[in-house]
């Protein structure tokens, strides 16, 4: 299995989980990992991948490159790329690599991979790639003839989709029209693509040059023994939330270190009413990433506190350090003033369950949210979500007036996010049934273990294909060549039959 980044973010929490349900099974699987940091950081891939057989490829050293001052992509081992433009960190957009930088990151990836062990590389079976990275050409280096699945997780659908209207002329600008055409080929060689939702999977059937059939759903899972309800006095969610933004804070100011948000103990008198019942917390976890519309949250919290209606406090958990989209969310409450705001800052997932039953509504409104596994992990927690109308949220949110689990607003509509959360937070018996039915939906419908069962079964299914197609081809089967779309540019396109 192939992770091309370090671990931070959704994508990171699916391959960590895959591999620990795989663990009890028959498969003998090696995860190479992207790592950067010591192994106290949580972006140290054996830290963060703790009881999995894992190879990590260290760009600490890229970093501290870039540190002072040098080109991280021109290191022995270059930064990996990424999905996302974003400020002061060393991973740069895919778009801005040239063909050297490509061949670079390649290079180092097979290098890698090859290393495998003393004995020299360890030929696969099979090839679990999650997401359109250059790992893909350093496994075909190393292994034509094996099969690859490529393992979807949204990103990468995302960029793929904002440059698919654009014209020729600005496909031009940077390296955009080569990483589109190499991402395109990558997706024709795989033998599947694995998508979370039944959305992203119409979507990759528009952006990518696959047939229908090869396209696969599988949804991710949740560890509902780590993520159950919990009953909490008044007294332990104080010392909770005193240790999480007073003893260590982690919140951190555009361009700032962590910590460099904190909060003093007479700061958090906002989570107690004047009647000494608490008051209810609304909680934000994730990247601050612009799809993810944490400012536009803060403005509805900010609009339901000035409109005099029920007090909420709303904690906003995530955002690794040193990267955000668009306006940062600090500087989102300072220009509003927002009051009973509070940023825990970037914390291990394992703290995330702690963090969850300590909160009574988790809030997103994320506009095209590739699947959301941190919702069905609140969902889970007993929280009912709040969340929009688009992405994978509306496939397993239930808003049926006989039986809600949760609430699904209009992407980007400030008004209904606003009267969402006042709902929410001024309902407590409502909130609560909510909860609760959510809580026993993700039990008996989402599973680790199932989501395991399909990726054996699909292993074993294109295990056999690739056989019978060597068998009929010959060894030197491996991916096909380019070959132009109706529209003129080059990109891949899979021949089935």
């Amino acid at each position: 299995m192939g992770f091309y980044f370090f671990p931070r973010g959704g994508s990171a929490q699916v391959t960590r989980y895959l591999c620990r349900a795989f663990s009890a099974g028959p498969l003998r699987l090696t995860l190479f990992a992207g790592s950067i940091g010591a192994t106290t950081e949580n972006s140290n891939a054996h830290r963060f991948f703790t009881g999995i057989r894992c190879e990590s490829l260290d760009y600490s050293p890229a970093r501290t490159l870039w540190a002072g001052g040098g080109d991280p992509m021109d290191a022995p081992v270059p930064m990996h790329a990424s999905y996302e433009a974003k400020h002061g960190v060393p991973d740069r957009i895919f778009f801005a690599l040239d063909d050297s930088a490509f061949d670079q990151q390649v290079a180092s990836w097979t290098r890698f991979l090859a290393a495998d062990g003393a004995d020299g590389p360890s030929r696969p079976t099979v090839v679990h790639l999650h997401h359109l990275t250059p790992i893909h050409d350093a496994v075909r280096r190393l292994w034509p003839d094996v099969p690859i699945i490529t393992h979807l997780h949204g990103p990468e659908l995302k960029m793929l989709a904002s440059v698919h209207d654009r014209t020729d002329a600005e496909l031009s600008v940077g390296w955009t029209a080569e990483w589109v055409d190499r991402m395109r080929r990558w997706a024709s060689d795989s033998a599947r693509l694995v998508v979370v939702s039944a959305q992203d999977e119409k979507l990759v059937q528009s952006l990518l040059p696959v047939d229908a059939t090869e396209v696969v759903t599988i949804a991710n899972g949740v560890d509902t023994e780590v993520f159950s309800p919990k009953q909490r006095t008044l007294a332990e969610r104080m010392a909770k939330w005193q240790h999480w933004l007073v003893d260590d804070p982690r919140g951190w100011r555009p361009g700032q270190a962590e910590g460099s948000i904190s909060y003093r103990p007479d700061e958090l008198s906002g989570f107690v009413g004047t009647d000494g019942v608490a008051v209810p917390i609304v909680l934000f976890a994730g990247r601050f990433l612009r799809f993810k519309r944490v400012q536009l949250l803060i403005e509805a919290h900010h609009a339901l506190q000035s409109s005099g209606g029920h007090s909420s406090v709303l904690v906003i958990v995530g955002g690794f350090p040193g990267e955000w989209e668009g306006e940062h969310p600090f500087e989102t409450v300072g220009r509003l003033g927002a009051l009973n705001v509070f940023f825990a800052g970037w914390r291990n997932h394992d703290e995330l369950s702690d963090i969850l039953t300590c909160s009574d509504v988790f809030a997103a409104p994320s506009v095209d949210e590739p699947f959301g596994l941190v919702y069905l992990e609140a969902m889970a927690s007993g929280l009912p979500p709040i969340a929009t109308t688009t992405g994978g949220p509306p496939t397993f949110i239930n808003v049926d007036c006989r039986h809600p689990t949760g609430w699904l607003v209009p992407p980007d509509d400030l008004t209904a996010t606003t009267q969402a959360l006042a709902e929410a937070v001024s309902h407590p018996a409502e909130r609560t049934t909510r909860g609760r039915r959510a809580a026993t939906f993700v039990r008996s419908q989402y599973s680790w273990a199932l989501s395991a069962d399909a990726f054996e079964s699909l292993y074993a299914e294109v295990v056999d294909e690739r056989a019978d197609l060597i068998r009929g081809r010959g060894s030197s089967y491996g991916p096909e060549p380019l070959r132009p779309f109706s529209d003129g540019r080059s990109a891949a396109s899979r021949t089935t039959g």
